[in-house]
């Protein structure tokens, strides 16, 4: 019997062997690759999204703050204007001037009156302390400056050259106090360079780096002079960087400020507001529009037409946006191009509830020490009576009648706020020790560089949205977070920051906001200047 053939078997070739798991291997290694950049693509797409669904909730909370910002300082207006009123009408019939001041001011100062309290600004305002609030679960931080708190470099621009030069040296001065004390400090040196290219920059814009638009300051006799859309312009020159014009802290951990927080350009230079000549000053302040007034020298009286941004009106002078004024200057002579006035004797001291001189003059209550100690050389007024107003405004202000059922205010961190004192007019700065110390001469001068009443503001919103677990804006409600625990919370969360600034105004019965600069971004959050830093902040 024949058995049956045996089936050969088939033996791959041994090179060939484990090629069909190698293929199968790669396949899924393929599909794998394929499906991971599928998700991929989708997470990154859904991120992206909810980040622009982030920021647009964001500029709509901003957007909130802002309006509220602008509320507050509205009522804050209209409060000063009514319980001001009889302070005007008064300072109108008889002017208001410093104590112990000299000329116009002391006329008729036969037989002592009581003067009402006028309108004044200061951090006590409402607007006036930082705030925290949370809305759609977005942080929100708000500071608010007044521009009237800074020293305008416009004043440089004086076609009188020894009143530009003093300007020169007042911003200099500035420019040199503002950082002392920290590693970014600026030396006198570098100051004066710094001044000196601002000047050349607005004096010959022909030749300047940066384009020039057209704007409606511009003087058709002197095309080589352009004034500036904001101070952050002079980045593009040297010895400028963009680290002077933010907010940050240097290697030792102290507070470096913007040299914004100290200068402006958003001030009004007029020769009718200083007290020098009548010159036509038209449009809002900082956006130009034809007035050739120049700041009027404190000294002298004396005012030469430099263009003026537009002079801001006072609360007092009703005066809306768009519209000419001349003036008569008082007290000393002055000079623009459109007009001139004359007076007699020494130069007359601003009235402190109609906020003359504005541009020239700063806020008292508000200035940092240093636009302060840099207004006047400290040869003529040293700087411990600085020292001295500084600590003024920081006392305690006593109370009449203390209410046992009033209910403590306090500030972003939760700590309790302590009403200080404020400069409600100059004639205050007599309750300041080291003011019998002044000559009249002194006290005229101070007369012409202080005011008590601010009407341009810088709001800046920061708006910070967690994207982590447990993170903080700043610091829980009554507990700051350390320096670390700050770094260590920015790579959890999305930041913005916007700056508005405006233009607030008495027109009759009613106030007005305008806006100067109605919405910009800034790559840094503001912090705020204080008389005496705190170093946990």
């Amino acid at each position: 019997m024949r058995l049956p053939a045996r089936a050969s078997s088939v033996h791959a070739h041994p090179a060939r062997r484990g090629s069909a798991l190698l293929l199968s291997f790669l396949a899924l290694i393929v599909l794998a690759a394929i499906i991971f950049q599928l998700f991929i693509g989708t997470s990154t797409d859904a991120r992206v999204a909810r980040n622009e669904i982030t920021l647009t909730a964001m500029d709509q909370a901003i957007e909130s703050a802002l309006l509220e910002v602008v509320n507050r300082l509205k009522e804050d207006a209209e409060a000063d204007a009514q319980a001001g009123s009889a302070a005007s009408q008064g300072a109108a019939g008889a002017g208001a001037g410093l104590p112990g001041g000299d000329g116009a001011a002391d006329a008729g100062a036969g037989e002592e009156q009581a003067e009402p309290s006028a309108p004044s600004d200061s951090r006590e305002d409402s607007w006036g302390k930082p705030q925290r609030t949370t809305i759609n679960d977005i942080e929100l931080r708000i500071l608010v400056q007044d521009e009237d708190s800074k020293l305008n470099i416009l004043g440089i621009l004086a076609e009188d050259r020894e009143l530009a030069d003093r300007w020169v040296d007042r911003v200099a001065r500035v420019i040199d106090l503002a950082r002392e004390g920290t590693a970014a400090d600026i030396d006198a040196g570098m100051a004066r360079r710094m001044v000196e290219t601002m000047r050349e920059h607005l004096t010959n814009r022909s030749a300047s780096v940066l384009p020039r638009a057209a704007l409606r300051s511009d003087d058709d006799d002197n095309r080589s002079q352009g004034l500036p859309l904001s101070l952050r312009e002079l980045v593009v020159l040297d010895p400028f960087d963009p680290s002077l014009f933010r907010d940050f802290r240097d290697e030792n951990g102290e507070v470096v400020h913007s040299l914004g927080s100290f200068l402006t350009v958003w001030t009004s230079v007029d020769a009718a507001a200083a007290g020098g000549a009548g010159a036509p000053g038209t449009g809002a302040p900082g956006a130009g529009g034809g007035g050739t007034g120049a700041p009027a020298d404190a000294a002298t009286g004396a005012g030469a037409g430099a263009p003026a941004t537009g002079q801001a009106p006072s609360q007092s002078q009703a005066q809306p946006p768009g519209q000419d004024q001349g003036g008569a200057g008082q007290g000393g002579t002055g000079q623009g191009s459109s007009g001139q006035g004359a007076g007699g004797g020494a130069p007359s001291t601003p009235d402190a509830s109609s906020g003359t001189a504005r541009g020239v003059s700063v806020n008292v209550n508000t200035s940092p020490a240093a636009v302060l100690k840099a207004l006047v050389d400290e040869r003529e007024v040293p700087s411990r009576f600085w020292d001295e107003v500084i600590e003024y405004r920081n006392l305690e202000q006593k109370q009449e009648t203390e209410d046992p059922d009033a209910e403590p205010v306090y500030d972003e961190f939760g700590e309790e706020i302590i009403e200080r004192q404020v400069f409600d007019t100059l004639k205050e700065l007599g309750d300041v020790p080291g003011w019998e110390r002044l000559n009249g001469e002194q006290r005229a001068l101070l007369g012409q560089l202080l005011t008590t009443q601010s009407q341009i503001f810088s709001v800046y919103v920061s708006a910070r949205k967690a994207t982590g677990q447990g993170s903080e804006f700043g610091g829980e409600l009554g507990r700051k977070l350390s320096r670390e625990e700050e770094d260590a919370e920015r790579a959890n969360q999305i930041v913005r920051t916007v700056r508005s600034v405006v233009w607030r105004y008495s027109s009759g019965d009613s106030v007005r906001i305008v806006p100067l600069v109605r919405w910009e971004l800034i790559d840094y959050t503001p912090l705020e200047v204080l008389d005496y830093p705190d170093e946990d902040r």
